[in-house]
């Protein structure tokens, strides 16, 4: 590298001017294709002598990322799928509705599995809220005889 910090650029005539910034570009260009071969030969070393451990790294690499993407894709589709249900079920009438257990606003709750128990057993027990909480004056020790599993609460 030249020590050019004495020179004087002020006096350089246009011709000369041009003459100097083509040579710093090509001096420039020359430093920098050096550097990138030297840059590429270490990384092409590195790669040679890592050999199949990269390989190897590499294909695992894919494998987590393929799975990750099923994953994705396969919650996706089960969301899809409870969307569907949800359309299909907001379709149908209040009286079909309450022959099913449900109202109106408890239908995406159901699909989507965001249901309390309470809202489970007021589904599908036979008996009121009240006694299953124990409000009622007397029903406080009183337990429902059957419940009914409800395949749409689950």
């Amino acid at each position: 590298m030249r020590d050019d910090s004495d020179f004087n650029y002020r006096k350089l005539t246009p011709e000369q001017w041009v003459e100097l910034t083509g040579r710093v570009r090509r001096e420039a260009h020359a430093a920098r294709a050096q550097s990138l071969r030297t840059l590429c030969w270490a990384g092409l070393v590195a790669l040679r002598s890592a050999g199949a451990a990269a390989r190897r790294l590499t294909g695992r690499l894919l494998r987590r990322f393929a799975a990750r993407a099923f994953d994705w894709w396969a919650a996706y589709d089960a969301w899809l799928e409870r969307r569907r249900a949800v359309r299909a079920l907001g379709a149908l009438d209040d009286r079909s509705l309450k022959d099913m257990g449900l109202h109106r606003s408890e239908i995406e709750s159901v699909v989507f599995g965001r249901n309390s128990a309470v809202l489970t057993l007021r589904s599908a027990a036979p008996v009121s809220v009240h006694a299953l909480q124990g409000k009622r004056k007397g029903d406080a020790g009183r337990e429902p005889k059957q419940l009914v599993h409800c395949s749409a609460a689950a």
